[in-house]
C-alpha cells in the first residue's frame, strides 16, 4: 500500500509512518484520506504491535490543516462534514485512538494546529525534542482548533493551562510542552531515538492480549469522560461553523494564503501571524 504524503516502514512488528508532504508537511485534505486508509488496513492487521510516527522533515513534524483544503471544505459542502457533531479531523483522532496497536509520535521541529489535534488525540504515548515547538494558532486567527484540539488539551493539560496554550497562540518549547501534560517526555535530539529505540524493544515484547487487558482497564476508568468529551467535540464544531461565518476567520485565512504557507512564513507561524495583523488589509 503506497502513500502520497507519508512513506511506511515495517520492521518486524514495528511500522515506523514518516510524513513527507513538502514542503512543509501540511496536514492536507488527502493526508487526512490517507491516514483514514491506514487506520483500515491496521485494523486487521495483527502483525504490527506499535506504530511510531515522525517526519521527513527536520524542521515539521506537521506544520498544521492546509487552510487551502479548510476554505474549500467552507465553499464546497460536499467537502464538508456529514454529521454536525463531529467533522473529519476528529473522526480521524478517534478512529486511530481506538486501534489496538500502541501509537507513539516522535515530534522533532514544528507540530502545530492540526498536527497537534492528531497527536493528542490519536496517540497512546508522545515524545519531542527539547527544542521542539507547539502551537494552537487558531485563536490568532479568529477561531478554535476544532479538530479534537480544544477538548484534548483540556483533558491532558487542565484548564487554566489549556486556556494558555489556546488563547496565547504563541509557540511552547517541548520542555514546556512536557510541562504542560502535552508529552510524555521532551528529550535532547542526541537523545531521543536511543530512548524510543529502547522503549519499543521493550513494548514489542508484551503480547497483544496483555496490551488489551490495560486499555480496558483505562477504558473503565475513564467512561466518565466519554459523554462530555464527545459534547465538548461538538462544541468545537459548532465553534468552527460560526468562525467560517465570521469575517474576522474568513479575513485571516485569505491574508494567510495570499501571503502563502511557505517555509519562510511557517517557521515562525506566531510571529508571521502577528505582522499579518498589523498589516491593513
Amino acid at each position: 500500500m503506497n502513500f502520497s504524503t507519508f512513506s511506511l516502514k515495517q520492521d518486524g512488528a514495528l511500522l515506523r509512518v514518516t510524513f513527507n508532504n513538502p514542503p512543509v508537511n501540511l496536514m492536507s485534505a488527502k493526508m487526512t484520506e490517507e491516514l483514514f486508509m491506514l487506520t483500515g488496513r491496521l485494523v486487521a492487521d495483527p502483525g504490527v504491535q506499535v506504530v511510531l510516527f515522525d517526519s521527513a522533515n527536520p524542521e515539521f513534524f506537521i506544520a498544521h490543516f492546509d487552510l487551502e483544503d479548510l476554505a474549500a471544505s467552507a465553499s464546497d459542502p460536499s467537502k464538508a462534514s456529514k454529521y454536525p457533531d463531529m467533522n473529519v479531523l476528529q473522526s480521524l483522532a478517534l478512529s486511530w485512538k481506538a486501534l489496538p496497536q500502541v501509537k507513539i509520535a516522535k515530534i522533532a521541529g514544528r507540530c502545530r494546529g492540526g498536527g497537534l489535534e492528531f497527536v493528542l488525540g490519536a496517540m497512546d504515548m508522545r515524545f519531542a525534542t527539547q527544542d521542539s515547538k507547539f502551537c494552537f494558532p487558531e485563536a490568532s486567527g479568529g477561531f478554535l482548533a476544532c479538530g479534537g484540539g480544544t477538548s484534548f488539551t483540556a483533558l491532558a493539560a487542565g484548564p487554566a493551562r489549556a486556556m494558555e496554550i489556546l488563547l496565547s497562540s504563541r509557540d511552547f518549547s517541548g520542555e514546556e510542552a512536557e510541562r504542560y501534560g502535552l508529552v510524555n517526555r521532551a528529550l535532547p535530539a542526541a537523545q531521543i531515538d536511543a530512548y524510543l529505540n529502547d522503549l519499543i524493544a521493550r513494548l514489542l515484547k508484551r503480547s497483544r492480549a496483555v496490551v488489551a487487558m490495560h486499555r480496558e482497564v483505562f477504558a473503565r476508568v475513564y467512561s466518565g469522560v466519554v459523554e462530555p468529551l464527545f459534547a465538548g467535540l461538538a462544541v468545537e464544531n459548532n465553534g468552527l461553523r460560526a468562525g467560517m461565518a465570521s469575517p474576522e476567520m474568513q479575513a485571516g485565512i485569505g491574508a494567510h494564503l495570499k501571503a502563502g504557507q511557505t517555509r519562510e512564513n511557517e517557521l515562525d507561524l506566531p510571529a508571521f501571524l502577528a505582522r499579518l495583523q498589523s498589516t491593513p488589509q
